[in-house]
Protein backbone atom coordinates (compact mmCIF):
# COMPACT_ATOMS: atom_id res chain seq x y z
CA UNK A 1 0.00 0.00 0.00
CA UNK A 2 1.45 3.35 -1.06
CA UNK A 3 1.92 6.33 1.25
CA UNK A 4 -0.66 8.40 -0.67
CA UNK A 5 -3.35 5.76 -0.12
CA UNK A 6 -2.36 5.33 3.52
CA UNK A 7 -2.72 9.09 4.00
CA UNK A 8 -6.19 9.08 2.43
CA UNK A 9 -7.28 6.17 4.63
CA UNK A 10 -5.98 7.98 7.72
CA UNK A 11 -7.80 11.22 6.87
CA UNK A 12 -11.09 9.48 6.11
CA UNK A 13 -10.87 7.47 9.34
CA UNK A 14 -10.10 10.67 11.29
CA UNK A 15 -13.18 12.36 9.83
CA UNK A 16 -15.38 9.40 10.75
CA UNK A 17 -14.01 9.29 14.29
CA UNK A 18 -14.49 13.05 14.63
CA UNK A 19 -18.08 12.88 13.40
CA UNK A 20 -18.81 9.99 15.75
CA UNK A 21 -17.56 11.91 18.79
CA UNK A 22 -19.30 15.17 17.87
CA UNK A 23 -22.63 13.60 16.91
CA UNK A 24 -22.65 11.61 20.15
CA UNK A 25 -21.89 14.62 22.36
CA UNK A 26 -23.44 17.60 20.53
CA UNK A 27 -26.04 15.97 18.31
CA UNK A 28 -26.30 15.80 14.52
CA UNK A 29 -28.11 19.11 13.94
CA UNK A 30 -25.74 21.12 16.17
CA UNK A 31 -22.57 19.75 14.58
CA UNK A 32 -21.14 21.51 11.53
CA UNK A 33 -18.86 20.20 8.80
CA UNK A 34 -16.29 22.80 9.85
CA UNK A 35 -16.28 21.37 13.39
CA UNK A 36 -15.92 17.82 12.08
CA UNK A 37 -12.95 18.83 9.92
CA UNK A 38 -11.28 20.91 12.67
CA UNK A 39 -11.70 18.12 15.21
CA UNK A 40 -10.17 15.67 12.72
CA UNK A 41 -7.23 18.00 12.09
CA UNK A 42 -7.93 18.51 8.39
CA UNK A 43 -9.09 21.40 6.21
CA UNK A 44 -12.81 21.81 5.58
CA UNK A 45 -12.27 21.22 1.85
CA UNK A 46 -10.75 17.83 2.66
CA UNK A 47 -14.10 16.72 4.06
CA UNK A 48 -15.66 16.95 0.60
CA UNK A 49 -13.02 14.66 -0.90
CA UNK A 50 -14.55 11.79 1.08
CA UNK A 51 -18.17 12.73 1.86
CA UNK A 52 -20.80 14.75 0.00
CA UNK A 53 -22.39 16.30 3.09
CA UNK A 54 -23.07 15.79 6.80
CA UNK A 55 -25.82 13.25 6.15
CA UNK A 56 -23.43 11.18 4.03
CA UNK A 57 -20.85 10.83 6.81
CA UNK A 58 -23.62 10.04 9.32
CA UNK A 59 -25.03 7.31 7.08
CA UNK A 60 -21.55 5.92 6.48
CA UNK A 61 -21.05 5.76 10.24
CA UNK A 62 -24.39 4.02 10.74
CA UNK A 63 -23.62 1.34 8.17
CA UNK A 64 -20.03 0.88 9.30
CA UNK A 65 -20.78 0.68 13.02
CA UNK A 66 -23.87 -1.46 12.63
CA UNK A 67 -21.97 -3.89 10.37
CA UNK A 68 -19.13 -4.08 12.89
CA UNK A 69 -21.56 -4.63 15.76
CA UNK A 70 -23.32 -7.49 13.98
CA UNK A 71 -19.98 -9.13 13.18
CA UNK A 72 -19.00 -8.94 16.85
CA UNK A 73 -22.40 -10.28 17.92
CA UNK A 74 -22.07 -13.28 15.61
CA UNK A 75 -18.49 -13.96 16.73
CA UNK A 76 -19.55 -13.80 20.38
CA UNK A 77 -22.43 -16.19 19.67
CA UNK A 78 -20.02 -18.68 18.10
CA UNK A 79 -17.84 -18.57 21.21
CA UNK A 80 -20.90 -19.10 23.39
CA UNK A 81 -22.06 -22.09 21.33
CA UNK A 82 -18.60 -23.68 21.27
CA UNK A 83 -18.25 -23.38 25.06
CA UNK A 84 -21.78 -24.55 25.87
CA UNK A 85 -22.14 -28.04 27.31
CA UNK A 86 -25.63 -28.34 25.81
CA UNK A 87 -26.86 -28.03 22.25
CA UNK A 88 -27.97 -24.49 21.40
CA UNK A 89 -31.08 -24.28 19.24
CA UNK A 90 -31.32 -22.07 16.17
CA UNK A 91 -33.86 -19.87 17.94
CA UNK A 92 -31.54 -19.45 20.93
CA UNK A 93 -28.70 -18.44 18.61
CA UNK A 94 -30.91 -15.62 17.33
CA UNK A 95 -31.78 -14.70 20.92
CA UNK A 96 -28.09 -14.48 21.81
CA UNK A 97 -27.25 -12.29 18.81
CA UNK A 98 -30.17 -9.89 19.39
CA UNK A 99 -29.49 -9.73 23.12
CA UNK A 100 -25.84 -8.89 22.43
CA UNK A 101 -26.90 -6.13 20.04
CA UNK A 102 -29.37 -4.60 22.49
CA UNK A 103 -26.88 -4.69 25.36
CA UNK A 104 -24.11 -3.12 23.27
CA UNK A 105 -26.34 -0.44 21.77
CA UNK A 106 -27.67 0.57 25.18
CA UNK A 107 -24.15 1.45 26.39
CA UNK A 108 -23.24 3.80 23.53
CA UNK A 109 -24.89 7.24 23.10
CA UNK A 110 -24.26 7.31 19.35
CA UNK A 111 -25.91 3.93 18.89
CA UNK A 112 -28.92 4.97 20.96
CA UNK A 113 -29.41 8.22 19.03
CA UNK A 114 -28.62 7.10 15.50
CA UNK A 115 -27.65 3.51 14.78
CA UNK A 116 -30.50 1.85 16.65
CA UNK A 117 -33.04 3.86 14.65
CA UNK A 118 -31.61 2.65 11.34
CA UNK A 119 -30.34 -0.82 12.26
CA UNK A 120 -32.50 -2.78 9.82
CA UNK A 121 -32.11 -0.22 7.01
CA UNK A 122 -28.37 0.07 7.50
CA UNK A 123 -27.71 -3.66 7.20
CA UNK A 124 -30.40 -4.99 4.89
CA UNK A 125 -30.76 -1.95 2.66
CA UNK A 126 -27.87 0.41 1.98
CA UNK A 127 -25.43 -1.79 3.88
CA UNK A 128 -26.00 -4.66 1.46
CA UNK A 129 -25.19 -2.40 -1.48
CA UNK A 130 -21.99 -1.13 0.11
CA UNK A 131 -20.62 -4.56 0.96
CA UNK A 132 -20.81 -5.63 -2.69
CA UNK A 133 -18.12 -3.14 -3.76
CA UNK A 134 -14.78 -3.01 -1.98
CA UNK A 135 -13.83 0.52 -0.95
CA UNK A 136 -10.02 0.94 -1.00
CA UNK A 137 -10.35 3.77 1.55
CA UNK A 138 -12.13 1.45 4.00
CA UNK A 139 -9.94 -1.65 4.65
CA UNK A 140 -12.65 -3.17 6.87
CA UNK A 141 -14.94 -3.58 3.86
CA UNK A 142 -12.72 -6.38 2.52
CA UNK A 143 -13.22 -8.51 5.64
CA UNK A 144 -16.98 -8.07 5.93
CA UNK A 145 -18.97 -11.18 5.03
CA UNK A 146 -22.33 -9.50 5.49
CA UNK A 147 -24.92 -10.24 8.14
CA UNK A 148 -27.46 -11.86 5.82
CA UNK A 149 -24.80 -14.14 4.35
CA UNK A 150 -23.55 -15.08 7.81
CA UNK A 151 -27.04 -15.99 9.06
CA UNK A 152 -27.76 -17.96 5.88
CA UNK A 153 -24.56 -19.96 6.43
CA UNK A 154 -25.48 -20.52 10.07
CA UNK A 155 -28.89 -21.87 9.09
CA UNK A 156 -27.32 -24.16 6.48
CA UNK A 157 -24.93 -25.51 9.11
CA UNK A 158 -27.90 -26.17 11.42
CA UNK A 159 -29.79 -27.88 8.61
CA UNK A 160 -32.61 -25.37 9.04
CA UNK A 161 -34.65 -23.57 6.38
CA UNK A 162 -36.74 -20.47 7.06
CA UNK A 163 -39.32 -18.56 5.08
CA UNK A 164 -38.36 -15.08 3.90
CA UNK A 165 -35.03 -14.77 5.72
CA UNK A 166 -34.62 -11.07 4.96
CA UNK A 167 -38.11 -10.36 6.28
CA UNK A 168 -37.28 -12.25 9.48
CA UNK A 169 -34.01 -10.36 9.97
CA UNK A 170 -35.62 -7.03 9.11
CA UNK A 171 -38.31 -7.72 11.73
CA UNK A 172 -35.86 -8.77 14.44
CA UNK A 173 -33.53 -5.83 13.88
CA UNK A 174 -36.53 -3.52 13.64
CA UNK A 175 -37.62 -4.72 17.08
CA UNK A 176 -34.26 -3.69 18.49
CA UNK A 177 -34.56 -0.32 16.78
CA UNK A 178 -38.05 0.24 18.15
CA UNK A 179 -37.23 -0.84 21.70
CA UNK A 180 -33.84 0.73 22.35
CA UNK A 181 -34.57 4.43 22.75
CA UNK A 182 -37.47 4.17 25.21
CA UNK A 183 -35.89 1.34 27.18
CA UNK A 184 -32.53 3.07 27.54
CA UNK A 185 -33.44 6.74 27.77
CA UNK A 186 -36.76 6.54 29.63
CA UNK A 187 -36.68 2.97 30.98
CA UNK A 188 -40.23 2.61 29.70
CA UNK A 189 -42.33 0.52 29.90
CA UNK A 190 -39.75 -1.02 32.27
CA UNK A 191 -35.97 -1.20 32.79
CA UNK A 192 -34.01 -3.00 30.09
CA UNK A 193 -33.12 -6.07 32.18
CA UNK A 194 -36.79 -6.60 33.08
CA UNK A 195 -37.81 -6.36 29.44
CA UNK A 196 -35.30 -8.87 28.11
CA UNK A 197 -37.27 -12.04 28.99
CA UNK A 198 -40.25 -10.65 27.04
CA UNK A 199 -38.00 -9.87 24.08
CA UNK A 200 -36.49 -13.35 24.18
CA UNK A 201 -39.93 -14.96 23.99
CA UNK A 202 -40.86 -12.79 20.99
CA UNK A 203 -37.62 -13.66 19.17
CA UNK A 204 -38.06 -17.41 19.74
CA UNK A 205 -41.67 -17.21 18.54
CA UNK A 206 -40.75 -15.33 15.36
CA UNK A 207 -37.85 -17.64 14.53
CA UNK A 208 -39.74 -20.86 15.23
CA UNK A 209 -42.70 -19.63 13.18
CA UNK A 210 -40.36 -18.93 10.24
CA UNK A 211 -38.70 -22.37 10.31
CA UNK A 212 -39.97 -24.66 7.59
CA UNK A 213 -40.69 -28.12 8.96
CA UNK A 214 -39.71 -30.91 6.57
Amino acid sequence: MGKALQNKIRKRAALLESAYELFATNGFSKTTIREIADHAGVAKGTFYLYFTDKADIRDTLITRMASRLLEHACASMEEYVSSSTEEVSTADKFVYIMDYILQYVSADPFFVKYVSKHMSWGLLGEGQKKEQAYNPLDPESAASVGFVTYIRNMLDADGVKVRDLKVLLFTLLGMISAFTYDLVIYQEPMPLDEFKPHMHRMIRHLVNEAIIEE
